[in-house]
């Protein structure tokens, strides 16, 4: 492992949620913001590296990892692949050949609401 950063983002099952769209927008928001206060310096240093980045859900409650866990890191995954690949239209920065893509999950303790990001090189 290169790097690893714990971060205090909750994420969710997005394709279970039923919520107003305004609710989802805000959180999705703030998702990206964290990403981006976090992660906006060290990140540029992966840009046009062969890479794995490996997200890691930490909550009490598990979710099925076949499609809600990868669901679960939709803007997530889109903030940190445009800090890797910068100037792409939004949404384009994940598919890249350069960056694979892992999802992973832990229990937490009551309450606990994190994730965490590692980056291996390959």
């Amino acid at each position: 492992m290169i790097n690893s950063w714990a971060l205090p983002i909750e994420t969710v099952s997005e394709g279970n949620q039923r919520e107003h769209w305004h609710k989802a927008a805000r959180r999705h928001t703030k998702q990206k913001d964290l990403i981006n206060l976090f992660l906006k310096k060290d990140l540029p240093l992966y840009i046009n590296k062969k890479i794995t980045v490996k997200l890691i859900r930490i909550s009490p409650r598990m979710l099925d990892e076949h499609d809600n866990l990868r669901f679960s890191f939709k803007w997530i995954v889109d903030a940190v692949a445009n800090l890797l690949n910068p100037g792409l239209k939004a949404g384009r920065a994940d598919d890249s050949d350069l960056i694979t893509w892992e999802y992973d999950q832990e229990k937490g303790k009551p309450k606990e609401k994190a994730i965490r990001i590692e980056i291996y090189g390959r």
